[in-house]
Formats: C-alpha cells, sequence, structure tokens
C-alpha cells in the first residue's frame, strides 16, 4: 500500500469511527431497536386461562411471540419493554428474566418493563399454577421447562434489541377502540361476569411510533385497556385479538415489529367474543385504531427518558375463622377445597397473618410528554381513568398499563372490593391468594404513583 492509499485508508477509517461516537454521543438523538421470536410450545402443554378445559392443547391455531424494544435517549438512559403472550408473570419468571437482564446486559430492574398480553390461549407456566388446579403434576414439569425455553429466547432477543440500535425519532399518538366493555353487572346477587354497557371503560389506543432517520418504520408500541378473551376455551393455541392485531400490523408494515402493551383491563371484555371470527375482527378493529393514530397529527418525542420502580406492600384482608376454613376444605368443589387446604397449611394457628404481597409499580417518562405508568397484576379500569385525572396537571400524555412486571392477582379498587364479585373476592380461589386484599389497595398503589411522578427531575 502506497503513502497516499494509506492516507485515504486512514482518513476513511477514523471517519467511520467518528460517525459512529458521534452518532451515539448525539444528545439530541434517540437510539431503538427491535427484535422478536416465537414463544410457541413445540409439544402440548396445558392450557391457561380457563378452567372449562380438560385436556391438553391440540395444535397451534396462531404462533405465540416474544417481542423486545430498547429505546436510548441521548444521555445513554435506556429502557427495554419486553411483551410475551402469555397469560401471567410469576415472581420466578420476573427473577430469572431480571436476572439474565441484569448479568447479561446490565439491565437495572428499573430499565426492564416487562408485560403479557394475558392471552388465554397460550400455556401454564408454573408447576404451581398446574397444581392448584388439580391437574396432573406431569404437566407442571412441561410448564416449568416452558418457562426455562422462554428465558433462554428473551436473552437472546434483548440481547438483539441492543446490537441492533440505531438513530431513529419516536414520536406519540392516540386513537379509540369500542371493542372492550365492562363485564361487571349488579344483579340481585350481586355483581355478576356479564357484560354493562353503563360500566367504565378506557378505549383509547396510545401508540408510540419508532421510525429510521430515512423514515422506516421500525417499531410499533400500542395499549388498550381488555382482556385477551375474544376467542373461547379452545385447546388450540393463540394470541386472541391482541395476537391478530400485532400480526395484521407486521403484515402490513414489513420489517416492523409490534409491541402491543396491555391496560388495565380487568373488568372489561371484549365484545362479542367468544367465536375466533370475533377475536379476528376485535384484532382488526385495535390494528385499525393503531393504523390512524400513526395517520394522525402526532408529538415527535424529544431523545429524555427517566425510569423509576417501586415495590410496595399490599396487605391482605384478615384469614377466615378455622371452622369457616374447615367447611371449605370439605367442599365438593375441587377448586375451593384446595384454596382452604393451602391456607390452614400455610397459616395453621388462628393467629396467623400472610405476609404483605410485594407489588411492583413502574413510572416512565419518554420525551419529557409521555408519562406511562406500568402496574402489575390485573388492575380494574378504574386506576386508568383516576390516574389519567390526577396527573393531567401534569400536561402530558398519560398512559396507563397494567398487566406488568408481576401479573398473577386482580388489583381491585376500594370500590370493587366492597362491591364483591369476581375481580374483587372470587377470583382469589383461581390465583391462590390467602384472602381479598385490604381496602386501602388503591390508595398505596396512586401514592406510589404520584410519588413516583413527583422525583421527576424537572
Amino acid at each position: 500500500m502506497n503513502y497516499c492509499s494509506r492516507c485515504i485508508w486512514l482518513m476513511v477509517c477514523l471517519g467511520l469511527c467518528f460517525g459512529i461516537n458521534c452518532v451515539a454521543a448525539e444528545p439530541n438523538t434517540w437510539r431503538a431497536g427491535v427484535a422478536k421470536v416465537s414463544i410457541t410450545p413445540t409439544d402440548p402443554v396445558w392450557m391457561a386461562g380457563y378452567a372449562s378445559r380438560n385436556g391438553p392443547s391440540e395444535g397451534t391455531l396462531t404462533e405465540l411471540f416474544a417481542r423486545a424494544a430498547v429505546l436510548t435517549d441521548g444521555d445513554g438512559h435506556r429502557v427495554v419493554m419486553l411483551t410475551l403472550e402469555l397469560i401471567e408473570i410469576t415472581d420466578s419468571l420476573r427473577e430469572a428474566i431480571l436476572k439474565i437482564a441484569q448479568s447479561h446486559h446490565s439491565l437495572k430492574p428499573h430499565e426492564l418493563l416487562l408485560n403479557v398480553s394475558h392471552t388465554h390461549g397460550g400455556p401454564m407456566i408454573s408447576a404451581k399454577t398446574v397444581a392448584d388446579w388439580g391437574i396432573d403434576a406431569g404437566w407442571g414439569s412441561r410448564a416449568e421447562s416452558y418457562a426455562n425455553d422462554i428465558v433462554k429466547k428473551v436473552d437472546h432477543i434483548i440481547g438483539e434489541a441492543i446490537a441492533k440500535q440505531e438513530p431513529v425519532t419516536i414520536s406519540y399518538s392516540h386513537a379509540r377502540c369500542g371493542f372492550a366493555m365492562n363485564r361487571r353487572l349488579r344483579t340481585d346477587s350481586g355483581f355478576r361476569l356479564s357484560p354493562n354497557p353503563d360500566g367504565n371503560v378506557d378505549h383509547a389506543v396510545p401508540v408510540l411510533r419508532i421510525e429510521t432517520i430515512d423514515n422506516r418504520l421500525l417499531g410499533i408500541i400500542f395499549g388498550y385497556a381488555c382482556h385477551n378473551t375474544a376467542l373461547g376455551d379452545t385447546r388450540q393455541l393463540h394470541g386472541d385479538y391482541a395476537g391478530f392485531a400485532q400480526e395484521k400490523l407486521e403484515s402490513d408494515h414489513r420489517g416492523t415489529v409490534a409491541l402491543f402493551l396491555t391496560g388495565c383491563g380487568g373488568d372489561q371484555d371484549p365484545s362479542p367474543r367468544r367465536h375466533l371470527e370475533d377475536a379476528r375482527l376485535n384484532g382488526l378493529a385495535l390494528a385499525s385504531a393503531v393504523e390512524a393514530a400513526l395517520s394522525t397529527t402526532k408529538i415527535t418525542l424529544p431523545a429524555y427518558l427517566t425510569t423509576s420502580l417501586e415495590t410496595i406492600p399490599l396487605a391482605f384482608s384478615p384469614l377466615p375463622a378455622r371452622d369457616e376454613l374447615t367447611a371449605r376444605a370439605n367442599s365438593p368443589d375441587g377448586y375451593v377445597s384446595r384454596h382452604a387446604r393451602m391456607i390452614l397449611d400455610k397459616w395453621p394457628n388462628p393467629a396467623d397473618q400472610p405476609a404483605d404481597y410485594q407489588y411492583p409499580v413502574q413510572v416512565l417518562t419518554i420525551g419529557q410528554q409521555v408519562l406511562l405508568v406500568a402496574l402489575g397484576g390485573e388492575p380494574v379500569v378504574d386506576y386508568s381513568l383516576r390516574l389519567k385525572r390526577e396527573l393531567a396537571p401534569q400536561g402530558k400524555s398519560v398512559w396507563v398499563a397494567g398487566y406488568s412486571n408481576l401479573v398473577n392477582a386482580y388489583i381491585p379498587t376500594r370500590r370493587v372490593l366492597e362491591e364483591g364479585g369476581y375481580e374483587g373476592t372470587e377470583a382469589i380461589i383461581y390465583q391462590s391468594l390467602p384472602t381479598p386484599f385490604s381496602l386501602d389497595t388503591e390508595e398505596r398503589i396512586v401514592a406510589s404513583v404520584l410519588r413516583q411522578v413527583q422525583a421527576i427531575p424537572k
């Protein structure tokens, strides 16, 4: 190589390095990367969500996916949003994912937002759930093995999304979608699971658009507050309406990864529901709402990100009297009897009281304009409505997600606890909680959100 060639080669190398460093250090530029992987079981599994199923899965209607998006602001602050087409996030799954996120990718817990679609067409992922539902223990081993495979795949796509980061613009817009309906209906015998057209709903569809500097749509992050129960107790694996919505968006925008963040849909069901066509049409309606949001005036977000996470204690109400538990333990209803025996085994003494439930509350600020609150469990829609109302003075667009970071319990408000019904008191036997939460649950959660919002740097 002659002198002139060496000079040119050196200048090119320096130019490339300089360009890369300038992009990485540019204070006003977002960087983002996305990835997805199939998490569809390859063997039959016991499916989650419907007690009426009497056998394992029989094939696949739609693939199930894990999807990841990493957002990094101009100062290097980052968050990884990880969505899973599963019904729950158990303690063990969360801890396993947090461990690999920290050890393999240097992510702190507040830099990782986990969210499940809560599809009732996916597999059980815990041997404990299998046992609590009275299913043969062999299916519990399969559930644990499947959960271990998920962790490995999550490790891969987090690393892939981080490695594929490139300069992007991020914008926010929103639309509406109308198929969610409140499912708490007042009757003479109390609140029942039934469509209530006069009940509270949140039909907002918030959307983040991630676009490369050459105007290629890289990622879509969108939300909606509704149970993924449009399709009934079929034994074919599927992602329900949210799966169909993501499939439609990714088909129409080739190369794009679409992540669905489930909202506060604890007391919301799709309407209509129960049939495959219902799930498809609801998914199409949601995808159309996302397209409408993409077409409306958007707010371009500056490259600014904050993340915070609190784990707060939620108290349980007192345990029932011993004689009542003994009577329940002899109930012909297997769920009732197993639940009562669980309490008697864990808390055998009359003075025993369960330890507080450790509940995650996460708050993100994206571009100074979007305030994203991520609540654990299955919060009823009143949490979204109240937080949007109370945070309105902040002058930001408020997005409230449920089903985040730890998902194995309904999260009722004080009103729902006092009214009773499935989300307030009855579902605890299926989710293995000892008793309903105490009446101050709502105030503890809202206080945590407000505390974190107030700590955001101005």
